[in-house]
């Protein structure tokens, strides 16, 4: 089983065990670190603003979740697989015990 590793400066946050990968992007589960607490609270809002999204289309909704995805982009998170490799930028939801994530740059690929 691939697993890969979410990271930020070298801290580990979560092991993130691929269940299935899609045209889009890998799904996992979720096992998260004690260093992953103080990140929890802004991946709670986020999904509960994109669940809130596909229901509404409010503008102010869509403000709040953009201004949400800058500061997650702004942590520097990364993920790596677990038997090595390099790190790479993402883009990650995490919704329970749950995580999804593609590379920030698409020509980057994940093995």
């Amino acid at each position: 089983m691939t697993t890969y590793l979410l990271e930020r400066d070298g801290v580990l946050l979560a092991r993130l065990p691929l269940l299935h990968t899609d045209s889009f992007a890998l799904h996992c589960d979720f096992q998260p670190t004690e260093a992953f607490a103080p990140y929890r609270a802004v991946f709670d809002e986020e999904a509960r603003l994109t669940d809130e999204l596909a229901h509404d289309a409010d503008p102010t909704l869509m403000t709040r979740a953009e201004a949400l995805l800058d500061e997650i982009l702004a942590l520097g998170l990364t993920v790596r697989r677990e038997d090595g490799g390099p790190a790479h930028e993402v883009l990650l939801g995490i919704e329970g015990n749950a995580a999804t994530f593609r590379p920030l740059h698409l020509q980057e690929e994940l093995p």
